[in-house]
């Protein structure tokens, strides 16, 4: 290749770089939050939440996604808007929720609460989060 054609590569990489960077930049904005993950029920035929105890920050998503032994549903204390109140039955099925006000709130499966399927999700704010 001679100086100049290597000269123009160059020249076109580099064009390609500067104005693809704003589209880069305009996705990274864009991307859903971070999401955490937890099962109801293990694989081993255990009513539980694994983990049963899980930390976010405020914003973040969890999926929810059905391990074994239903059917399992998510009751959020105090928040049915984040709750899951159909029953699922099929292993793998999964759903998504976000969380955004900071605190600790109590989850149970409806039909399993009284066999200690219980946990907790303790979101915290995007800041205390950071750190």
């Amino acid at each position: 290749m001679t100086p100049s054609g290597l000269r123009r590569l160059l020249s076109a990489l580099l064009l390609g770089l500067v104005l693809l960077w704003p589209v880069q930049q305009a996705q990274a904005a864009t991307d859903p939050p971070t999401t955490a993950a937890m099962q109801l029920g293990s694989e081993e035929g255990f009513l539980v939440f694994q983990p049963e105890r899980l930390t976010i920050a405020a914003g973040e998503r969890v999926r929810f996604e059905v391990g074994g032994l239903g059917p399992h549903n998510l009751i959020v204390a105090g928040h049915p808007e984040w709750s899951h109140e159909p029953l699922s039955f099929v292993v793998g099925e999964s759903w998504e929720q976000q969380f955004d006000s900071p605190g600790r709130y109590a989850i149970w499966c409806e039909p399993h609460r009284a066999a200690g399927m219980t946990g907790e999700i303790n979101v915290l704010a995007a800041e205390s989060a950071a750190e």
